[in-house]
């Protein structure tokens, strides 16, 4: 800034920014570079740490995925509100018509649609997208005719197909609520599982952590003892090293994301060949997801470990 003078007296000093204002940034610029110097001077202890941490990351990713896959599926079945009558065979027209007229008179039906043997057939090879020619290899349909039945609200499915299954037209009644129970139940199995599974791994990754930390504080013993003689605080000596962790989590977690997106990715591919009636969700989806979730996790193991071995080994 330029100097300023008084009439009639001397020119004013230059006006200086304080020390203070530029401290912080300067300070968060020293910690990140001494972070960074820290995981490359430890080399294969922090390949190590960060492959653990990969390792658990991994498997905590699968558990999200297989968990989320589940869900979304289940989710996928729960919105399709309706129940599926299946009738006998050789019905005449005039007993489909009552029997559509009965169902139409059922507590939340909205709506009855006919599905012919012919159209279930043709809709069942859409479904594999004419992987499948059954009439070439059928000397006739198995499938048969069937009424769908739209329910306003998924509570009354259950009360819809029983009361749908005591009409004489009807073979059976069934709706998609069984189905979403049995997924449902498989993914809080999972979730607990894989929850397990990586709270076990992650200690173990923490502890691979704090053992690259407190070499890293063996290492700079002296230089530590003479920070804290010029009256370096506590934190100013902690944060380097917490830095340095949180780095070694963020490196494993971003190796874990591209291991579960790109297995994820292959399966989706392989799925959507041979089972392609499945709503599975998309790759970008999953990866999008993962993303955070398992970042958040690295670098939190990361700064956990490092913080445990600063404390118990300095004692600050």
């Amino acid at each position: 800034m330029r100097a300023t003078a008084k009439p009639g007296g001397p020119p004013s000093p230059p006006v200086r920014p304080s020390p203070r204002a530029t401290r912080p940034a300067r300070g968060a610029s020293y910690f990140l570079r001494e972070g960074m110097q820290g995981f490359r001077r430890n080399g294969l202890m922090s390949l190590a740490a960060a492959i653990i941490t990969m390792v658990t990351l991994v498997a905590l990713g699968m558990a999200l995925v297989i968990a989320s896959t589940l869900d979304h599926i289940a989710r996928s079945v729960e919105r399709r509100v309706e129940v599926v009558v299946y009738l006998h065979d050789g019905l005449h027209a005039r007993a489909v018509d009552d029997l559509r007229a009965r169902l139409l008179e059922l507590p939340g039906v909205t709506g009855a649609t006919y599905v012919s043997k012919s159209e279930a057939l043709a809709e069942f090879q859409q479904a594999f997208k004419g992987a499948v020619d059954l009439q070439g290899l059928l000397s006739h349909n198995p499938l048969p005719a069937s009424f769908v039945a739209a329910v306003d609200q998924p509570a009354r499915l259950q009360a819809v197909a029983r009361a749908a299954s005591a009409f004489p037209q009807v073979e059976r009644a069934s709706y998609g609520t069984e189905a979403v129970d049995r997924l449902l139940g498989v993914t809080r199995v999972v979730r607990v599982g894989g929850a397990i599974v990586a709270g076990l791994l992650a200690l173990v990754a923490m502890i691979i952590i704090v053992s690259t930390v407190r070499l890293t504080v063996f290492a700079r013993r002296t230089e530590i003892e003479v920070m804290r003689l010029v009256g370096a605080t506590a934190w100013f000596i902690r944060w380097p090293l917490v830095v340095e962790g949180a780095l070694t989590g963020a490196v494993g977690a971003f190796a874990a994301v591209l291991l579960v997106a790109g297995m994820y990715a292959w399966l989706v591919v392989g799925a959507g060949a041979s089972l392609p009636f499945l709503p599975l969700p998309s790759a970008v989806q999953v990866a999008l997801t993962l993303t955070w979730k398992l970042l958040l996790w690295g670098v939190f193991i990361g700064t956990g470990g490092s913080l445990l071995a600063v404390r118990r080994y300095l004692s600050l």
